[in-house]
Parts: structure tokens; C-alpha cells; sequence
């Protein structure tokens, strides 16, 4: 495992999303934070957050695995283990198949900020997605939080913010 880059993920990271339909424009907005947990392999990423899409705000949250093999090499897998994508830290770029769709990924680091923007298309989806990274300070509360004026029905749903985009643009 690469400690160094572990280093670099481990912690949180307040998060703002924008999901854009490549046909109708913006339609969705995700806020919230990153938390890379430490777990037997590498890390445990777990998003929690507000999306906004279609004029609703949702509870959304997902998790990931993220794997540091080897040193400059990274692996993000689903929570049950099968692989999502890897990328070299020198070319930090990565390509996922969905059925018959391309998911196409390119990261950006810096020092406490990152991001990555995803451009999906095929037959049964067009969009891109973009979210920035600001790492918190140790011991702070996450600068963004859900809205406590949310309804009570949209708290706890478990919404995917990415499935919530997916299935919305594939009943089109």
C-alpha cells in the first residue's frame, strides 16, 4: 500500500457536485462531505449530502473502497469489492463500462483541493458530472450540512446521488 497517497485521501473533505444533462443543461447539484475512513485495505470513502435535481432536495449518500495497490496507483471499488476503476497518479485518468455506456473520469490534485469530472454518454445516457473537493480541518464540522428545513420524508432515503441522475435521464 502507498502510505503517502493514503495519507493524501484520509479524512474529510467537503464536497459540492454539479450534474449536467448534456442535452437540457444543469440538473442537479449534490452538497456535502467525503469521509476516508481507514478499513482493513485502504480507505473507506462515505458521501452524505443534499441533492438537489428537479427542484427536490434529497438526503443522498454512497460509499466506495479505495485501494492503494501499489505506489502511484490507485483502485476505487464498489462497496462489495468488485473494481469501479484504477488510475495512475501521473496520468490520472480512468474509463468504466456500464452495459453499453462509457463512464470517462479525469482527477485533478492539489494541495488540500481535488476534483473530478465524469462525462458519461452512450445510448442510454448523456451527462457530465463535476465535484470539488476542500479538504475540512481536523476536528471541525464539515462546512456543509443538509438543510435542517429538509422534509422528514427525504431525511435517511439513501439516494444514490449518481443513480438518482441516471435513472431520471434513462425515463427521458
Amino acid at each position: 500500500m502507498n502510505e503517502a497517497t493514503e495519507r493524501y485521501f484520509r479524512g474529510g473533505w467537503s464536497m459540492r457536485r454539479i450534474i449536467e444533462d448534456v442535452v437540457d443543461g444543469v440538473i442537479g447539484e449534490f452538497w456535502g462531505e467525503a469521509q476516508f475512513e481507514p478499513d482493513d485495505e485502504g480507505l473507506l470513502c462515505r458521501e452524505e449530502g443534499v441533492l438537489r435535481f428537479r427542484g427536490q432536495d434529497l438526503h443522498a449518500d454512497r460509499g466506495s473502497l479505495w485501494r492503494f495497490p501499489s505506489p502511484g496507483e490507485v483502485e476505487v471499488r464498489y462497496l462489495d469489492g468488485r473494481p469501479f476503476h484504477s488510475f495512475p497518479l501521473a496520468r490520472p485518468t480512468a474509463e468504466h463500462l456500464c452495459g453499453d455506456d462509457i463512464y470517462q473520469v479525469h482527477y485533478t490534485f492539489g494541495s488540500g483541493a481535488w476534483s473530478s469530472v465524469w462525462s458519461v454518454s452512450g445510448p442510454n445516457k448523456s451527462y457530465r458530472m463535476m465535484t470539488d473537493y476542500r479538504r475540512v480541518a481536523e476536528g471541525s464540522r464539515p462546512l456543509i450540512r443538509p438543510r435542517a428545513d429538509m422534509p422528514d420524508n427525504a431525511r435517511g432515503t439513501g439516494v444514490d446521488p449518481a443513480l438518482a441522475i441516471v435513472e431520471a435521464l434513462g425515463s427521458r
